[in-house]
């Protein structure tokens, strides 16, 4: 036995004294800085931002160029060459310029041009369907929507992440703060157990205070290694949260320990949660995803007018168009007219999306109310924690008192070990609860933050 002691002591003797201290706030810039997970959501991001520019390029001016030629039996038939470029603009008119060159023995007389080439310059006018919105800007509108909506998931995704790290972080915290209960604990004890010995030898204390003193050492060791096992637990979940910057995985040394949980004054303060909670991720969501399908709506709704299009160019030979009158000479002109009679399809698209926008509206409202009795409940739950620490704050304090009160007896031989190891559980017990109710106020607080909507901004 006296070498089991003699062993614990050693160990208890060899404690780093200082280690590494792995802050929350630090832990939390660590794992935003290089974990996957908000790496993948800043792509996430970036395809809604690529969306943008993709939608963008339809209004990319086109060049256009063809070339026929007929040759049979040494004969020139046609030789038809057509350049341009088409520059679509945003209020649905698209503006053109075109040079033809053609030759041949067989060519059709309406092809006929200068030797030079004729050169157009026109323009093609949307007075109908697509006055408004055409297929152009109806892909710009529902890319720009679906830009803020990658942004939306993207903190969504954030949130979540910021919430199981700060559980795992304080977790772990809560891990290391009990093991030091419990090692203190132990060093106690044992010391203890050294003066009750020596009691014994001298003839002062009966064997069996030995014993009973021995089996409270043994008890402490017992919960000290079980304690020791689950900060190892901890400490191995924590290190899937970090990662070194060539995105590699990276094991926290045993000798890096979490912030105490003894300051929980300095804990960041949220603020208003309740403001916070229009530009909550899953709220805006919600409403990028409205303002797709009004972009939608309104498009169906430009399909119910008809295709009715004016097409003009002027012709010249060269680019001095000063002596030309636009509608007297040496111009082209043209249009179009295009309406179903019963429109049912039309109507029918148009209504399918009004029905999906009312839905939309539905889920928001709901939602909206959710995410609100959910942060009344968190907040509640804080409330709850805060004024349960302060009450186990000064419970220990007073089982402390106790278990001091309890040795002045014993000396005095007015109590017992079996007392005094009863004292000493019971406040262990209580040290333990503390700290179990501190880590809960902590994730509590991260609770908070995320059904305000605002975990994501810890890693901006």
């Amino acid at each position: 036995m006296m070498r089991r002691v003699a062993i614990l002591l050693c160990m208890l003797a060899a404690q780093i004294s200082a280690q590494d201290i792995l802050d929350f706030e630090t832990f939390m810039r660590w794992v935003g800085e290089n974990h996957p997970i908000p790496k993948q959501a800043s792509l996430t991001a970036k395809i809604g931002r690529e969306s943008v520019k993709a939608a963008r390029g339809g209004f990319d001016p086109v060049a256009f160029a063809s070339i026929n030629e007929k040759v049979y039996n040494e004969i020139s038939y046609y030789n038809k060459q057509t350049y341009g470029v088409d520059v679509p603009t945003w209020a649905g008119l698209s503006i053109h310029g075109m040079m033809e060159r053609n030759s041949g023995v067989y060519l059709n007389p309406e092809k006929d041009v200068p030797q030079s080439g004729l050169l157009s310059a026109g323009l093609t006018l949307n007075i109908g369907q697509g006055l408004l919105i055409d297929e152009r800007r109806r892909a710009l509108f529902q890319a720009k929507a679906f830009e803020k909506q990658t942004i939306a998931e993207q903190r969504k995704v954030l949130n979540n992440l910021f919430l199981e790290a700060a559980r795992i972080y304080w977790q772990w915290a809560l891990a290391v703060e009990n093991y030091k209960v419990l090692e203190r604990g132990l060093e106690v004890t044992l010391e203890r157990f050294e003066g009750i010995r020596e009691s014994f030898l001298q003839g002062e204390l009966p064997g069996i205070d030995t014993v009973e003193a021995y089996t409270q050492v043994q008890t402490i060791e017992f919960r000290l290694r079980e304690q020791e096992n689950r900060k190892y637990i901890m400490r191995q979940l924590v290190s899937t949260f970090t990662w070194t910057d060539d995105e590699m995985p990276m094991e926290l040394n045993e000798d890096v320990r979490p912030e105490p949980l003894s300051n929980l004054d300095d804990a960041p303060q949220v603020g208003d949660p309740y403001a916070q909670l229009p530009n909550h991720p899953e709220i805006l969501e919600l409403d990028n995803r409205r303002d797709i399908l009004n972009v939608e709506r309104r498009w169906k709704a430009e399909q119910l007018k008809p295709v009715l299009f004016l097409r003009y160019n002027l012709l010249s030979e060269d680019f001095n168009v000063n002596d030309h009158a636009f509608f007297q000479n040496n111009y082209t002109i043209g249009g179009g007219f295009v309406f179903p009679l019963f429109l049912r399809k039309e109507r029918g698209n148009l209504n399918i999306v009004k029905s999906e926008l009312k839905q939309i509206d539905f889920e928001r409202e709901l939602v909206q109310l959710q995410l609100r009795n959910e942060l009344d409940a968190e907040l509640n739950s804080l409330r709850i924690t805060n004024e349960q620490v302060n009450i186990l704050q000064e419970n220990v304090r007073n089982l402390d008192r106790l278990l001091i009160a309890e040795q002045t007896r014993f000396e005095i031989g007015e109590s017992s070990i079996f007392l005094i190891n009863a004292r000493e559980n019971t406040l262990i017990d209580g040290k333990v609860t503390l700290n179990h109710t501190k880590a809960t106020f902590l994730i509590n607080q991260a609770k908070v933050r995320v059904a305000a909507g605002i975990g994501w901004q810890v890693f901006e």
